[in-house]
């Protein structure tokens, strides 16, 4: 598997080790349609290293199905590179991005409840 995940309460954190590209964005996309009985889902990359436009693909369409089912989805951790793609792309204002992932779990906390 190409993440690993956490638990924080009822809110599921998903830790990419290395990419976000077609593969493992499939793969973490999956999961997250799997998932019941939680709060919210954070993706942390703080291991993503590459990302490219099929990884981004992949997340839209997790944003999507979590928005269907009015789950909260947050980012956080994203390193300078990886925050200037969705800067370019405008995907900034289309996504939860946070600095770190105890803002990311405020956020949830605060905003949304199940």
């Amino acid at each position: 598997m190409a993440f690993k995940t956490e638990k924080v309460e009822d809110v599921e954190i998903i830790i990419p080790l290395s990419e976000i590209d077609a593969i493992n964005g499939n793969e973490i996309r999956d999961h997250i349609s799997k998932l019941k009985n939680v709060s919210g889902v954070i993706i942390n990359f703080d291991r993503v290293i590459y990302l490219n436009s099929s990884g981004l693909r992949e997340l839209i369409q997790s944003l999507k199905y979590l928005k269907d089912n009015h789950i909260p989805f947050a980012l956080c951790n994203l390193s300078e590179n990886i925050h200037k793609i969705f800067s370019n792309t405008n995907l900034n204002k289309l996504f939860n991005i946070f600095k770190n992932e105890k803002d990311a779990i405020k956020f949830i906390k605060e905003e949304y409840t199940i």
